[in-house]
């Protein structure tokens, strides 16, 4: 089988992927340059299961992830990872005048660089481990990123745990065109739009109270119809083979303008 993940070689995807993948068989890892084509690649079947980031504990739901699920590719998820995230800054060069990085890095390293490095320019990346490329042949560059990138683009680590907040945590989710059904499953996603009439998403997410349905997270995106049109993403406790899961979110279906039952998995816990 073959799995995709956020590429180069070092990124915090890729150990998300090796650790999905870990007692799981013969699987070949393929890296892809962006979110967005390694979302497509899994649409198109060139894989057989994509990793994206679609969120962290800091910097909240990474846009890409969220808009190729609902919008752009028709995945179900068929899994999730739970990546503890630690940031080191890392440079060749001792005086630092540029930092490459990718946004989410950049964001859950703010407090840091604005009281060690406020005059420096700072250059966004599709990945930290391209960032670390970068650092590697100019000098003058730092990196943010993984320690592990050090090692493996030839760059020290000038200091460790960055981050803004020690429980940096990135969510994962694995996926897939076919995805196997599993009575395990713990825990759905859903997306979904209402009518723009008054109370419309308070009487959608009143049906998981009546059904008893722990709401575990909602996040909204531009529904990319009109200026104030959004979407809504929730993760719910539960699975859809639940009796009470499959009423609620039949009622949802009804009475939303957009939805997709964006999958029922295992969810992942934080190591």
């Amino acid at each position: 089988m073959k799995i995709g993940y956020l590429g180069p070689e070092g990124t915090f995807s890729q150990l998300a992927a090796q650790r999905y993948i870990k007692n799981k068989g013969n699987y070949e890892m393929l890296q892809f340059p962006s979110i967005a084509e390694l979302a497509i690649a899994a649409d198109e079947r060139r894989i057989d299961c994509a990793v994206l980031p679609i969120e962290n504990s800091l910097e909240g739901g990474v846009n890409t992830t969220l808009d190729c699920l609902a919008f752009d590719c028709n995945l179900t998820i068929c899994g999730e990872i739970l990546l503890k995230i630690s940031q080191s800054l890392l440079s060749n060069s001792e005086t630092i005048t540029k930092i490459y990085s990718h946004p989410q890095a950049v964001g859950q390293c703010g407090k840091y660089i604005a009281q060690n490095f406020n005059n420096v320019e700072v250059v966004f990346t599709p990945s930290t481990a391209q960032a670390a490329q970068l650092a590697t042949n100019e000098y003058g560059a730092a990196a943010i990123g993984n320690e592990s990138l050090a090692d493996l683009y030839n760059l020290k680590v000038v200091e460790k745990g960055i981050e803004d907040v020690r429980t940096n945590i990135t969510r994962f989710v694995v996926a897939t065109k076919d995805c196997p059904n599993t009575n395990k499953a713990n825990k759905t996603s859903i997306v979904f739009g209402v009518s723009d009439t008054p109370g419309a998403l308070y009487k959608m997410l009143s049906v998981f109270n009546i059904f008893e349905i722990n709401m575990m997270k909602i996040e909204s995106r531009p529904a990319k119809t009109a200026l104030g049109a959004y979407v809504f993403f929730v993760d719910i406790s539960g699975s859809i083979q639940d009796e009470n899961v499959r009423n609620a979110l039949g009622i949802i279906e009804y009475k939303s303008t957009f939805y997709k039952n964006l999958g029922s998995f295992i969810a992942g816990k934080a190591t």
